[in-house]
């Protein structure tokens, strides 16, 4: 039985592999047809079976193009694997011989391998590639204990396009898939805002990284896991969920009114608007940190500018126009708006800029906030994984942020009344009224919470000036839901397009 590989032996995978990469929650090229995968470099942990490997790859495409994926294998003799965790791509090489064969798979599905790989990258300074490329492992902060024995490792099946394996419950490794050339701004975000001394973040412990020719690459990061925590948006729904089970008994489809609507929420779904409040401060003050002028000079904050907003106007106006284009009927809502939309758009011409412009989330919803017995914490600092780094590395207004938070609150009500009742009932006229009231003063406590930051208003400018500008903002995050539930999740289209209707009414009004 082979008692070692290398890059040879690995020769037979890539076409077997090619056929189930597009399957991967962390492909983000599923809107292209895969016709080839060229290895670019191997980062060799452990060549003896069990063999441990990292490898960067470029994934060819039948329209042309390419992008590059970090893809961790993990090679045994057949038998010899334990149950894994998370299904990932797997491949067999044919020994020749019976008991010779060999299955690779993805290696953060199995314990012992990333446990193996954790344990290298935490010794090892750097590891040479083949047949090109440099790996290392950079240390962002001191007094990293990982005992004298390996830690028990457990990946975590969350449909993210990242992967994520949890050490001995205390710390958690994530690893980028999608690699783009540069600094990952997570790594970049979590830096600064660590040495800034914001606590609203787990961690930040290791950085891996790989040079191939004149190109970086992140491939992951280590940091603490925040043990026990409940996102925002399961809170959220559980917040909905109290308040309707209430409601539900009597719902007969009469309409409520607000005051109604507002009293129910108050005294029964109440419970949410306190974290929301929290939220809006947690939000102020990494924008606070973010706008350090004690940050090193390519993430320092400037004053925000008129191009700026030109800049954001014309990249929401070609994200409608893209979406326009479609011929799709059950974009037809969104074609009624289109006229008012491009007024609103255009008016920001005339704004005036204010505050500052910053290095943001950039994809901050109540999914990317976790409540621990510590508070509150922000996760996910990378963006938008699909948009190149450069443009997620752009300094913005904060409240691109702000806009994505309200969005989600919308986004909360509407799932949980689909959780409930079918939209066409009835009784969702009667619960419907509930959630948007639920909706509207959760927006109006983050608000308050966010602007009740001392300093705020210099950073993201004065709060009933900005207005008309984060309209604009939630406009473009309802556009961007709109192509991601028309390309994942289209029963859930009318959510962001009934979004969309109620900020054009709420703009004009």
């Amino acid at each position: 039985m082979t008692e070692s590989v290398d890059g040879k032996t690995l020769g037979p995978i890539w076409d077997q592999l090619l056929d189930q990469i597009a399957e991967q929650r962390w492909f983000a090229d599923k809107q292209r047809r895969a016709v080839r995968i060229d290895p670019v470099a191997l980062f060799w942990i452990r060549k003896d079976l069990p063999a441990v490997v990292i490898a960067v790859v470029d994934v060819l495409f039948e329209q042309g193009g390419q992008a590059r994926y970090q893809m961790p294998l993990g090679v045994r003799a057949i038998g010899s694997a334990p149950s894994p965790g998370p299904p990932g791509p797997a491949a067999v090489i044919s020994g020749g011989d019976p008991g010779r064969d060999l299955v690779v798979c993805d290696a953060l599905a199995d314990p012992e391998m990333a446990a193996l790989l954790l344990e290298h990258l935490t010794a090892a300074g750097t590891i040479a590639g083949e047949p090109r490329g440099t790996l290392s492992a950079r240390v962002l902060r001191p007094g990293l204990d990982l005992g004298s024995s390996q830690l028990p490792a457990r990946p975590l099946s969350l449909e993210q396009s990242n992967s994520l394996v949890v050490f001995d419950e205390r710390l958690v490794l994530k690893v980028f898939r999608r690699l783009w050339p540069g600094v990952n701004p997570e790594l970049q975000l979590l830096e600064a805002l660590d040495g800034a001394g914001f606590s609203g973040v787990a961690a930040p412990w290791l950085a891996v990284e790989c040079a191939i020719g004149d190109e970086t690459h992140s491939l992951g990061m280590l940091q603490t896991y925040l043990r026990n925590g409940s996102d925002g948006f399961t809170m959220a729904l559980t917040s909905l969920r109290d308040l309707q089970a209430d409601l539900t008994p009597d719902a007969d489809g009469e309409v409520p009114t607000t005051e109604q609507c507002d009293l129910a929420v108050i005294s029964r779904g109440g419970s949410f608007l306190g974290a929301a409040r929290e939220l809006g401060s947690l939000t102020a003050r990494m924008h606070l940190a973010l706008s350090d002028q004690g940050l090193r000079a390519d993430l320092r904050a400037r004053p925000l500018q008129v191009s700026d907003l030109m800049e954001a106007r014309h990249r929401i106006e070609d994200h409608l126009d893209l979406l326009l284009r479609e011929t799709d009927p059950r974009l037809e809502p969104l074609r009624v708006h289109r006229a008012r939309l491009r007024i609103l758009l255009e008016a920001m011409a005339n704004l005036a800029p204010s505050g500052m412009a910053i290095r943001a989330h950039g994809d901050l919803h109540l999914g990317q906030v976790l409540r621990t017995d510590e508070g509150w914490h922000i996760l996910d600092f990378e963006g938008r994984p699909a948009v190149p780094v450069e443009e997620r590395s752009a300094h913005v207004s904060p409240l691109l942020d702000v806009a994505g938070m309200l969005r989600s609150f919308d986004y909360a009500a509407a799932v949980a009344l689909r959780q409930q009742v079918d939209p066409d009932e009835p009784s969702a006229r009667t619960l419907a009224p509930y959630g948007r009231s639920w909706a509207r003063l959760t927006r109006q406590d983050f608000l308050l919470g966010y602007y009740q930051e001392e300093g705020i208003q210099a950073v993201a400018g004065p709060q009933p000036e900005m207005g008309p500008l984060l309209a604009a903002f939630e406009i473009g995050q309802a556009l961007y839901e709109v192509q991601y539930e028309l390309r994942t999740r289209p029963e859930w289209l009318t959510i962001p397009l009934e979004g969309i209707a109620r900020l054009v009414h709420e703009v004009q009004s």
